[in-house]
């Protein structure tokens, strides 16, 4: 199957924005509890908006992108306003994804992919994912997520949105390498995950500071004995716990719709570590 990213994106933006038309806008978010249902729409808005501008002026260094985040306009409180500012912003960035190739240089905030294809795959996964919010929060029946939309959900998370936090270790810190994971889709090996921790002391205050971190094994590393785990479940189970919402989980169609964790107790430990500490 080839995935259409124009079309799944609409479809998820209009989910999302029927299933928050039916919900009380001061409910809380189930998966992002700081969130309430009028601000996930808010949410949605801006960030099509902010992705649009960013390939309408084919910004490509952090200049261009701080110029444009001067003059970008927060979405209305208005709730009256809110339905037709997100199709505007929907309409905005698809109309912008559709005259771009994916090979098109464009500014992204994780410095190996600087391309159109992989804006338009985070936006993807972005509707998708908060779709899924969106229908937690007006209490329906969560829409199945495409196996071949889930692969791809699991990919971005192990290629992109883990290692991106990588980028922004300070320099005055250490790291070090404490466990690996591997995730198993319907029984496939997806891939090995190098889990790792940085720690130091922040010079200016002398605070102690430090989180958990992940990215692919790579040929390269060495690891050692390390505390090993296993990830598998179906796609869907297994991309909406990677992108932080195994809440999520009881709401899918279908037995055997969860994520199995195996393996060191150490191993589990950090892979609980490293979902709490929540998507870059």
């Amino acid at each position: 199957m080839v995935i259409h990213a124009a079309d799944i994106i609409r479809e998820e933006s209009e989910r999302l924005a029927a299933a928050l038309a039916v919900a009380d806008p001061e409910r809380k978010v189930p998966t992002c509890p700081d969130w309430v249902a009028a601000a996930l729409l808010r949410h949605l808005t801006e960030v099509q908006d902010f992705w649009a501008s960013v390939l309408a002026k084919r910004a490509t260094t952090e200049a261009d992108v701080a110029r444009i985040e001067g003059s970008a306009t927060a979405a209305a409180d208005d709730p009256a306003a809110a339905p037709e500012l997100r199709r505007a912003a929907t309409d905005a960035l698809l109309a912008q994804l559709d005259s771009r190739g994916d090979d098109e240089p464009a500014w992204f905030w994780f410095s190996p992919e600087q391309t159109v294809g992989v804006i338009r795959r985070m936006q993807l996964h972005e509707a998708t994912i908060h779709r899924v919010d969106a229908e937690l929060t007006a209490g329906l029946t969560l829409t199945p997520i495409d196996s071949e939309v889930a692969h791809a959900g699991v990919d971005h998370v192990l290629q992109v949105m883990w290692p991106a936090a990588f980028e922004w270790i300070p320099e005055w810190a250490t790291v070090r390498p404490i466990a690996l994971a591997e995730i198993r889709l319907d029984g496939a090996e997806r891939g090995q995950l190098l889990i790792s921790r940085w720690s130091g002391t922040r010079p200016r205050d002398g605070q102690e500071l430090g989180a958990t971190v992940a990215r692919p094994l790579t040929d390269l590393d060495e690891v050692g004995e390390l505390p090993r785990a296993v990830v598998s479940g179906p796609p869907a189970a297994v991309d909406l716990w990677a992108w932080g919402r195994a809440a999520a989980l009881g709401g899918l169609d279908g037995e055997g719709q969860k994520v199995e964790i195996i393996g060191d107790r150490a191993a589990i430990s950090e892979l609980d570590a490293l979902l709490a500490a929540g998507i870059a």
